[in-house]
């Protein structure tokens, strides 16, 4: 409360200034009169002197009345910044004062301070009419007003007031509205605010405060001793300062002793106990040491960040005044008890997980941002290495909250384009969306016209990918497509703002765009950490977000909350978008671009992001109870280089530092393993088969039907670039989007040799073939002897397929059309170049050797035509009944 001043003095007559002039004559007649009584033992009524004197105030003086000026007044008390365990982590004050009620000071404390100041207060009606005839009398003699013997309530009334003006006019109006002060409030009332009033040197005001800092005990604690010394610092609290001036100090001490004893607060014994004299040769620190000193000075925040980032937050709390000026000056002077979320333990995790990446205070710098995106509570800012502030070796620039630390955030590079997922999910497209992604990407939709030609890292060409494959290995290309045709920079603005980033204007950036920018896709738009954490943990949420909260609680200084904070959550974005997108982003961690520093044994999901040139490094991750952002760059923007991963690049140090942090915070949060929700299924559909095909054929057929595809060479004997196997295998059905491995070989591969099945039963002969990994086709052909039914009667192998087709025979029907005689290989034509009917052999019989063939003729290779089991069988010699065809190896 602010201090009241006098009421105006009205401007005075003539007459007034007699009037004046007669009551400047008639009280100090009154004053000296009285006192020549008192000296004659004569004791005059107190009652009608203070009678004349309030008569005098209103008839001939007419001060303005003097108002309740102590209803509902306390003195501007210093405001304390708790932890989330109750700890003190700043004092925040414009005066260093802690308001103690009359009730909780000791009786031995009041009585050091009347026996010095005012020994007669607990009798007077706040003017003690001897004390002003002695001190009127001396300064009669002395021509001059040399001294005063304003009570307690005197005093008061001058320090509430700011008049301190050595004037009769003066002294009239403080006895006035001493009495009048007396009339309406109780000797404890006036007690209570005159002790916490109270300087008493170094900064330091009231009682309380002075027992906490000189001696840091509590009021309740001090000794008669040590409340004489404080008593006796009242009068010339510079004068008898025991740091500065101990001395002084101890002989004003024992003099408010001696005092107690003459007011019989105390005894002779018991002060010949507490009197303590120092020898002359003593020093400053012996006579301090005499004095029981133990300094409690209030020290520098223990969090001096976090705290900053607090008052920052205070001045926009509407509850605590009009505007940002009124709540600042409430906070530094209204005894308040701020409690924050901050966690001390959480904070050192923090910092440990940087420093232990991060050495050189030279170096890259760091900031990290934690929070539990059930609540929105901010559970640690780090930063790093370097210390915060603007000394020697410390720094300002660390953007991990807005408003401190630095004016600007940092470009997140592609850890944006978790913003962009969702935005693209809600327009519809689903993560089975396949495309090429050449570089550099020339835009044909929204971003068309803008000179933005993105390109991938290192500008290579990525293929064709899913936005499965593009976000774990983090396609510039891919999402550039996905802004330019499908949301448009301001769908994503949209996405990300209702998700929380909400500190940038995403609609109006800065520099000479007037509307949202494609390449912010990218992540070309200055960002907060903060921001960052709470939009990611959006996705961990649900798609519930929770504004990010660092104070819990405000309470005012009689205990009374004012102001709580958390509790604000609502659905950002539809939960199975948050699901979708989260089964997404666990690809950079398990399979991408932070599986090699990401990985911390439980369900998580994050994006790296790395901006132009190197200059700034992010990894941006969660789990269900937790997410953390992570930022890594130079104070002024340059390219980073280290010797653990050369360019510096999300996926190295930041993703370092965000899997020590978590590793150690979820240890000390002991926070069970949670997986996160299933993403919703796609819609299935039957895989098309492309072995066979060239590798460029195949995974054109499977992006038009929605599948992504990814090759694997192998040494094949089929032409180099054919695809020879896939999985999942053709014709077997799969979600959209899944990821097709191809067999594709390369060329120098041995034909396989073919197990011989012929005899075989279809069956048996299919199970031959493929367990020794070759696909095979069956085909039924009629045949007339019923010992063939079933029965393999011929296989032969295409070696640019890698097929076994068999022959199965199977009886004749009358549809089938009626079989002709082959020639033999060996017979010669007739004159009309037909070969005889009666010497064609009839489908599935035996065959006669050739009249003129050559047993001894060497058997093609195996690259000119089929090899042992790929064709008919062997034929018998002339004369031998054909021997029947045995399975290999028995």
């Amino acid at each position: 409360m602010a201090s009241p001043s006098l009421p105006a003095r009205q401007p005075k007559e003539l007459h007034v200034l007699v009037r004046l002039l007669l009551a400047v004559i008639g009280v100090p007649l009154l004053i000296i009169g009285a006192g020549t009584a008192f000296g004659a033992g004569i004791v005059p009524a107190v009652g009608p002197v203070a009678e004349f004197t309030h008569r005098v105030d209103s008839e001939v003086l007419n001060f303005p009345p003097l108002g309740d000026i102590i209803e509902g007044y306390r003195a501007d008390e210093r405001s304390v910044v708790l932890d989330s365990q109750g700890g003190e982590l700043a004092i925040l004050r414009a005066v260093n004062r802690v308001n103690v009620e009359i009730e909780d000071i000791p009786l031995h404390v009041q009585n050091a301070v009347l026996a010095t100041e005012d020994q007669e207060f607990r009798n007077h009606r706040g003017v003690n009419w001897q004390a002003i005839a002695r001190a009127a009398a001396g300064n009669i003699r002395a021509g001059d007003i040399e001294s005063g013997a304003s009570t307690i309530t005197q005093q008061l009334i001058k320090n509430l007031t700011g008049n301190a003006e050595t004037t009769i006019e003066r002294k009239l109006q403080e006895a006035v509205y001493a009495i009048e002060l007396e009339r309406t409030a109780t000797k404890d009332e006036i007690l209570e605010i005159y002790m916490n009033e109270a300087y008493l040197a170094n900064g330091v005001y009231g009682f309380g405060t002075a027992a906490e800092y000189y001696f840091s005990k509590d009021i309740t604690d001090l000794t008669v001793g040590e409340a004489a010394m404080l008593a006796g610092m009242l009068r010339a609290p510079n004068a008898n300062d025991p740091l500065n001036n101990p001395r002084n100090a101890l002989d004003r001490r024992n003099i408010v002793v001696q005092q107690m004893v003459d007011a019989d607060f105390i005894t002779a014994a018991e002060a010949a106990e507490i009197l303590v004299d120092a020898p002359d040769t003593a020093s400053d620190d012996q006579v301090r040491d005499l004095l029981g000193l133990r300094i409690n000075a209030i020290e520098s925040p223990d969090e001096p960040f976090f705290v900053s980032y607090i008052r920052t937050l205070l001045r926009d709390i509407p509850e605590l005044g009009v505007d940002a000026e009124a709540r600042e000056n409430f906070v530094l002077r209204g005894g308040l008890t701020i409690e924050t979320t901050v966690n001390p333990d959480m904070q050192d995790i923090a910092q440990d997980a940087i420093t232990d990446v991060l050495s050189d205070p030279d170096g890259p710098q760091s900031a990290l941002t934690s929070i539990d995106p059930r609540t929105g509570e901010i559970l640690a800012i780090g930063f790093g290495p370097k210390e915060f502030g603007s000394g020697p070796g410390q720094t300002e620039v660390l953007p991990a909250v807005p408003g401190v630390g630095s004016s600007f955030g940092r470009q997140p590079g592609s850890s944006f384009k978790a913003f962009e997922i969702v935005a693209a999910l809600e327009a519809g497209v689903t993560p089975a969306y396949t495309v090429d992604t050449p570089s550099p990407y020339t835009p044909r939709g929204a971003c068309a016209n803008s000179g933005w030609r993105p390109g991938n890292y290192s500008d290579g060409s990525g293929g064709t990918m899913n936005m499965v494959r593009a976000t774990a290995v983090s396609s510039n290309v891919y999402f550039a497509h996905l802004v330019d045709e499908f949301t448009g920079p301001e769908g994503l603005a949209d996405t990300a703002t209702r998700m929380g980033i909400v500190n940038t204007d995403l609609f109006n950036p800065p520099g000479p765009a007037e509307s949202p920018v494609c390449s912010t896709v990218l992540g070309a738009t200055e960002v907060y950490p903060l921001d960052m954490a709470s939009g990611f943990g959006t996705m961990a949420n649900g798609g519930i977000l929770c504004e990010p909260y660092a104070i819990t609680r405000i309470l005012n200084a009689d205990g009374e909350v004012i102001y709580e904070g958390g509790g604000d959550c609502h659905q950002a974005i539809q939960p199975d978008h948050a699901a979708a997108a989260t089964s997404l982003l666990r690809g950079p961690i398990e399979n991408g671009t932070a599986s090699r520093n990401g990985q911390i044994g439980r369900p998580a999901a994050g994006k790296t992001g790395t901006t132009q040139d190197w200059r700034d490094a992010w990894f941006v991750g969660y789990i269900p109870q937790m997410s953390t952002a992570v930022w890594v760059g130079n104070e002024t923007p340059s390219t980073m280089v280290d010797n653990r991963c050369g360019r510096v690049t999300g996926g190295c140090l930041p993703t370092m530092i965000w899997r020590n942090f978590m590793t150690a915070a979820i240890e000390y949060r002991q926070l069970e393993v949670a997986d996160f929700p299933p993403p919703p299924r796609l819609p299935s559909d039957t895989v098309p088969s492309v072995v066979g095909m060239t590798e460029e054929q195949a995974t054109a057929t499977l992006a038009e039907a929605e599948y992504s595809a990814e090759s694997v060479s192998v040494p094949d004997y089929r032409p180099a670039g054919t695809v020879v196997a896939q999985s999942p295998a053709g014709g077997s059905e799969a979600p959209k989007g899944t990821l097709v491995v191809l067999d594709v070989s390369d060329g120098t591969g041995e034909p396989p040799e073919v197990p011989d099945v012929i005899g075989l039963s279809a069956e048996e002969a299919q199970q031959i073939i493929q367990n020794d990994g070759l696909d095979v086709t069956v085909v039924e052909v009629p045949v007339d002897d019923p010992d063939s039914y079933g029965v393999v009667i011929s296989a032969s192998f295409d070696p640019e397929t890698g097929t076994v087709t068999l022959e199965v025979g199977r009886e004749r029907t009358p549809d089938d059309p009626t079989p002709t005689a082959s020639p033999s290989p060996s017979d010669e034509p007739d004159d009309d170049g037909t070969p005889d009917p009666a010497e064609s052999p009839t489908p599935g019989a035996p065959t006669a050797p050739p009249d003129d063939g050559d047993p001894t003729e060497e058997p093609p290779d195996d690259d000119d035509g089929p090899g042992p089991g790929q064709g008919p069988p062997p034929t018998p010699a002339a004369g031998e009944p054909p021997e029947p065809q045995q399975r290999p190896d028995g």
